[in-house]
């Protein structure tokens, strides 16, 4: 005889060892950043490599944010490794310009914080969206750790009271 489960897609929020999905309401990163004329490859556009960096500015803030990289540097206890980045690009961007980087977390696992990013430029325009997949790294005893109830509490608290961000699509 077999058995039908009942399987929920949606993650528990708040329960340890299991993903908390976030709420997405806005950005509690944004982060402002002038285009250098060297960010530009032989196209004249910003190189895809510095899109990657604008990404790992934001979420370094964001970590910093909650506690964690707070040298920013090899100094720190505690920091937290790239498992997975991407970039998605919508709209080229070129010198001279400032641009807007935006990050904020979707999703908190036991041991890592999955965040997004949107790049909009001068114009409100938005160019480029990412996400990535950090997983928090104890650099003296050289492994990963959990995320603790205190620091959960932190990222939420960032994520229900993060500002709103005006993009032109």
């Amino acid at each position: 005889m077999l058995r039908r489960l009942r399987i929920s897609c949606q993650p528990r929020v708040g329960v340890r060892g299991m993903a908390t999905a976030l709420p997405r309401k806005g950005w509690p990163v944004q982060i402002r950043a002038p285009v250098q004329w060297g960010d530009q490859d032989a196209y004249m556009h910003v190189n895809n490599c510095q899109f990657y960096r604008w990404w790992e500015s934001a979420h370094i803030a964001y970590l910093q944010t909650i506690g964690i990289m707070l040298k920013g540097n090899a100094k720190d206890e505690n920091g937290a490794i790239i498992a997975r980045s991407e970039c998605n690009f919508l709209k080229p961007i070129s010198f001279p310009d400032t641009v807007t980087v935006c990050c904020r977390a979707t999703k908190l696992g036991n041991t890592s914080l999955s965040v997004e990013y949107l790049l909009i430029n001068n114009l409100g325009e938005s160019c480029a969206t990412g996400s990535a997949i950090l997983v928090l790294f104890d650099y003296v005893a050289e492994e990963k750790y959990n995320i603790n109830d205190e620091l959960r509490a932190k990222v939420m608290d960032l994520e229900n009271n993060a500002p709103d961000i005006a993009a032109k699509e």
